[in-house]
């Protein structure tokens, strides 16, 4: 529970312990999904030593049943969380503790603070998952090819006169039945509905010779993927086909370039990679890819590491991340292609 890189955090900050309060980290560090996406189910107080966790009536005896390795605290009506915390701190003598400013809430943070003296100290909790290990790499692998089932048996299914929603729908119902969930709300986009990248899928139907753009993915124990593919339903412009010709090279030119790299080097500027694919696609007379080359992904979609141009991530061994450069024309269609990456023993292995 208490890994390498909580450990590493700890004393790079000189903190006495870490609160732990995104869903998502506590997810982590547990290896246990049951917790709501939604509600304040748990909270972890993480020493260098110990792991406390402080939970409700509604799930704590899943949590005893689940979780091993932490010392877990109900909190009541009588014995609220901030009390409890203010206890366990007390005990431990714990001065300095980092919090995740970008999840607590101000009320929450006005509470704790009102309640305990200890110095509570904003910190960046983003690299603690970036590298990922044999088995989550593993999970995300599963959730991939879950994903990609479900879109070909859905692709089977899209004739003209289907309307977004539908394929959507087709979809989600495919995950489900092959045991995972979705990852994020798929986007369905036909013609010039593709031309924003975050469409939401709408009752717009499906016309012959229409462009078609889906973003999908699944979550498998906990796990995510995250593909876009662009194709046709009938003959492609010649525009059309123009832009998804730029779209692949750009995305292979930027995966060459981390393959050449890592023969030289084991860590490779996410930036300079983001300007590989940029450079390419503005090259063939486009203006610029409007979102960021890639993203890392793992429990959650979007996480660390950014390939972007403002990024000063590195990419190295265990990181998994996207590629997915796009071209969008406003008013007529968009093309995205996305694939996921892993880097293992100095080789870029593709996931999907």
């Amino acid at each position: 529970m208490l890994t390498s890189s909580v450990l590493d955090l700890l004393k790079k900050r000189q903190l006495d312990a870490i609160l732990f309060s995104s869903p998502k980290q506590i997810i982590y560090l547990t290896s246990y999904g049951g917790i709501s996406q939604t509600e304040r189910d748990a909270f972890i107080l993480a020493t260098e030593k110990k792991c406390y966790i402080f939970t409700n009536q509604l799930v704590s005896a899943e949590i005893k049943e689940k979780i091993k390795g932490a010392t877990i605290l109900e909190h009541t009506r009588s014995k609220p969380f901030a009390k409890n915390l203010a206890d366990v701190i007390k005990n431990e003598k714990i001065e300095k503790v980092g919090f995740e400013s970008n999840n607590l809430t101000v009320t929450e943070y006005l509470t704790l603070t009102e309640n305990i003296s200890s110095r509570f100290i904003s910190v960046d909790l983003s690299t603690i998952r970036v590298i990922k290990s044999e088995s989550e790499i593993e999970q995300i692998k599963k959730a991939c090819d879950i994903a990609k089932k479900a879109y070909n048996l859905t692709c089977e299914k899209i004739k003209p006169g289907i309307t977004e929603k539908e394929v959507a729908s087709i979809f989600e119902i495919y995950i489900l039945k092959l045991g995972a969930s979705l990852s994020f709300p798929t986007i369905v986009a036909f013609g010039k509905n593709a031309a924003t990248p975050h469409h939401h899928s709408d009752e717009t139907k499906l016309k012959t010779n229409d462009i078609i753009l889906m973003d999908f993915g699944a979550e498998y124990n906990s796990y995510c993927s995250d593909i876009t593919r662009t194709f046709f339903i009938g003959k492609p412009l010649p525009e059309q086909k123009k832009a998804l010709e730029v779209v692949q090279t750009s995305q292979k030119l930027a995966v060459e370039f981390i393959e050449n790299a890592l023969k030289e080097k084991n860590e490779i500027s996410a930036s300079e990679v983001d300007d590989i694919a940029r450079e390419y696609v503005i090259e063939k007379g486009y203006s610029s890819i409007p979102h960021s080359l890639g993203h890392g992904i793992g429990i959650e979609v979007h996480e660390a590491p950014s390939i972007s141009p403002a990024s000063s991530d590195k990419l190295s061994k265990g990181m998994v991340f996207s590629i997915e450069p796009g071209i969008y024309i406003e008013g007529k269609f968009g093309v995205r292609i996305e694939d996921l990456y892993t880097i293992s023993s100095a080789k870029l292995v593709k996931l999907t």
